[in-house]
């Protein structure tokens, strides 16, 4: 079989190969940096919000434990009435710091979707295989003897299409 005049080679395809690896890293890279810029975002929203939350309820926490001790006074002394109080807030304070170490350790600021994509591009290309037989093959022969490339692969999709997109050599 002939190959046609506009279908690429074995030797440009592979010529191709290490440039296109390339701009498929930058791509990655540039998904990996626009995906952590979102999520700081968000996170630094949040922030403000909470700090703005905890300005007030910094007041109101003080005005909550003056009214605590001054009704337990009634029954109580009052310096045992600020004790029992003082002890309480100590709980909910080792609670609360407990609870927040426990949030920022099951943090993770790693771009998930980004390293999943480069995982099913590795997977791709793994996939990649050529026929590389000299001779032709029987007639009644389920493989053809163009060179085989699996698309099974969500990554391998996305690099093909950026590769088409953006001139980096994606013919078919």
């Amino acid at each position: 079989m002939s190959r046609k005049r506009d279908e690429a080679g074995t030797f440009e395809l592979m010529a191709r190969l290490p440039q296109q690896i390339v701009s498929l890293a930058k791509i990655e890279y540039e998904n990996a940096k626009r995906e952590a810029v979102g999520a700081a975002k968000k996170a630094g929203i949040g922030a403000v919000g909470v700090a703005i939350a905890l300005f007030f309820l910094f007041f109101t926490l003080q005005a909550l434990v003056i009214a605590a001790i001054a009704a337990l006074a009634l029954v109580w002394p009052w310096w045992l009435a600020a004790l029992v109080v003082a002890a309480a807030l100590l709980l909910l304070a080792a609670g609360a710091l407990f609870a927040g170490f426990k949030l920022i350790r099951r943090g993770n600021p790693v771009p998930e979707e980004t390293l999943a994509r480069v995982g099913d591009d590795v997977a791709a290309l793994g996939d990649i295989g050529v026929n590389t037989e000299s001779h032709p093959r029987p007639a009644g022969s389920d493989s053809s003897p163009e060179p085989r490339v699996s698309t099974a692969s969500a990554g391998a999709r996305q690099a093909r299409n950026a590769t088409e997109t953006y001139g980096y050599g994606g013919e078919r």
